[in-house]
């Protein structure tokens, strides 16, 4: 690759041109001995990474509840909270009761993971319920 460009350069140079013949015989033996290798050598096939068992319309989880006390003081820290819950994966609802320092979450998601993301971004939260 990089003689090519190198050739490239060479051409505005007249007087450059047993160089450049140089050049292209370099390029050849190179392929001949197999040093510059195709591209195609470095596919990998990919294979059918969907192999779970039987997931069916019928195995669909029912979306859990999940209430937590957060400490929350102002809006800023319920908009962060906000925040943390639109990240995660599996939330279909939730309400954030900045009065009564409550986070409702409903969704296909795990009680704990819920905590584990709220608790980044708040100093301390605790389930009050999971359902």
């Amino acid at each position: 690759m990089a003689a090519r460009g190198l050739k490239k350069a060479l051409r505005w140079f007249p007087h450059s041109t047993e160089d450049h013949h140089h050049l292209e015989e370099d390029e050849g033996s190179n392929e001949r001995r197999g040093l510059l290798r195709s591209h195609l050598e470095q596919v990998v096939p990919v294979t059918d990474l969907d192999e779970e068992p039987n997931t069916s319309s019928s195995a669909v989880k029912e979306p859990k509840t999940v209430a937590l006390k957060v400490s929350m003081h102002c809006h800023c820290c319920a908009r962060k909270v906000e925040k943390q819950i639109l990240k995660m994966e599996g939330v279909v609802s939730f309400k954030v009761e900045l009065e009564n320092k409550k986070v409702t979450v409903v969704g296909n998601v795990n009680p704990m993971e819920v905590l584990e993301s709220i608790c980044k971004v708040m100093k301390s939260a605790q389930i009050l319920a999971a359902a």
